[in-house]
């Protein structure tokens, strides 16, 4: 994939390999040469303001060096479209997008294997442990946990921190369901479910620990007004109370899910496992309700011209489709399961196949995606496309239109009188 690296360059007449001092004394030149104060011709401050946000990337040595591999759009995608105020960091480990591209795809070939290793052995096809059987969820884990110590050391920033520990825990749960399973040792074979679960309690708590900013009565009043605290979710009209709810709603069904869970592997119950799926159930379907909510607050609080507003409105009837695209075979594969569990209905093979589905048509995708990634690379088929041109690229397409709905942020200019009613009553 090509990305236009030379543009900021050519805009401060400087060559690529120029150096930060050149950076500054050829800015200032061209600062006064188009200072719309100085240059009467109608084109200065269009060209004061692209010398400007030149010099604002150039100067800045880790935004160089993004933009010296990605390009403008690529800096922006990084930045905004994807991985915030992070992407020096990832970018920085991941090295270039091929590299990416390729541990993607890598990660979800293995991913293929684990529901495939899980039905052989649950027919007895094969004698394999458990510890065998997981051998796919193994690799991927320690690639993650690789991925985000290195994110972790290399930042130096809590976050990083949290998810490598978040990582950790899910690694541990998989030893210790792995040590049950496959009944090694008394130790393993009388254990409780409830304490193999403990990592995932450890998981849990974590997760709600970090978002600490939540219970900020200052964090909540300034959501809408201030970049530094932006948190569009919804209140459920019930305020600060509503908005925390929300914040921790997931976490909350997580440990509904888990109790449920472990009271019924432990026997402490003996229902149906169909009330095990009720928290997922519930979830799937309520974080339709919660999409449509945060957007309707989002909309109700930010300033946003039309174009803006009808751009963010495809955006999220986009993601509508995938959810609901991605969420129907989750449903399928639960209900199979339960309906596997309590009556064996179903054959454990059959009960994967909406999962088999899902990582197939993952797979095609990919390929298509790395495909149509090659074509605009080489600057084919570009000029076929309304409004198309022989130097846009992927980053940019994308990047387009994720960053639409956030052009508020790029103009610094929040409203403080539209939040009055908006934060009570969303």
């Amino acid at each position: 994939m090509k990305f236009d690296t030379t543009k900021y360059y050519l805009l401060l007449e400087l060559p690529v390999d120029c150096s930060q001092d050149d950076i500054k004394r050829s800015y200032r030149a061209l600062a006064l040469r188009y200072h719309p104060d100085r240059n009467p011709d109608p084109t200065a401050a269009e060209a004061f303001k692209e010398i400007a946000e030149a010099y604002e990337v150039l100067s800045d040595p880790e935004r160089r060096k993004l933009y010296d591999q990605y390009g403008a759009e690529g800096l922006k995608f990084f930045e905004n479209g994807a991985f915030g105020e992070d992407a020096a960091y990832i970018a920085k480990l991941m090295g270039s997008l091929k590299l990416i591209a390729c541990t993607g795809f890598l990660i979800l070939l293995i991913a293929i294997l684990f529901p495939i290793f899980i039905v052989v052995k649950t027919k007895g096809a094969v004698d394999w442990s458990w510890a065998k059987v997981f051998s796919p969820a193994w690799i991927i884990m320690s690639l993650v946990i690789v991925f985000t110590a290195f994110l972790a050391i290399l930042s130096k920033k809590l976050t990083f921190f949290i998810w490598a520990a978040h990582n950790l825990f899910i690694m541990t749960f998989m030893g210790l369901l792995v040590s049950k399973l496959d009944a090694t040792t008394y130790t393993a074979s009388s254990m409780l479910w409830s304490e193999v679960f403990i990592p995932i309690y450890a998981l849990i708590v974590t997760s709600i620990l970090q978002k600490y900013e939540i219970f900020s009565r200052e964090h909540y009043e300034k959501r809408f007004s201030s970049p530094e605290h932006l948190d569009t979710c919804t209140n459920f009209g019930l305020g600060h109370p509503g908005f925390i709810l929300r914040k921790l709603l997931r976490d909350l069904v997580a440990s509904w899910f888990f109790v449920f869970l472990m009271l019924k592997l432990d026997h402490v119950v003996e229902w149906n496992w169909w009330i095990n799926s009720i928290p997922v159930f519930f979830y799937i379907i309520f974080y339709l309700v919660l999409m449509a909510l945060d957007n309707s607050s989002k909309m109700n609080n930010l300033s946003m011209d039309e174009d803006e507003r009808a751009s963010n409105e495809s955006v999220n009837s986009f993601l509508y489709c995938i959810f609901i695209f991605l969420m129907i075979p989750v449903i399928l594969f639960i209900s199979l399961l339960a309906a596997h569990i309590s009556a064996d209905r179903f054959a454990i093979a059959n009960v994967f196949i909406p999962i088999f589905i899902v990582l197939g048509l993952l797979t095609c995708a990919y390929c298509i995606f790395a495909c149509c990634a090659l074509a605009a690379a080489k600057g084919q088929g570009m000029e076929d496309f309304p409004g198309g041109s022989p130097t846009q690229n992927i980053a940019s397409i994308i990047n387009s239109r994720m960053l639409r709905p956030q052009k508020f942020l790029e103009a610094q200019h929040l409203p403080t009188t539209s939040t009055s009613v908006g934060v009570e009553n969303v």
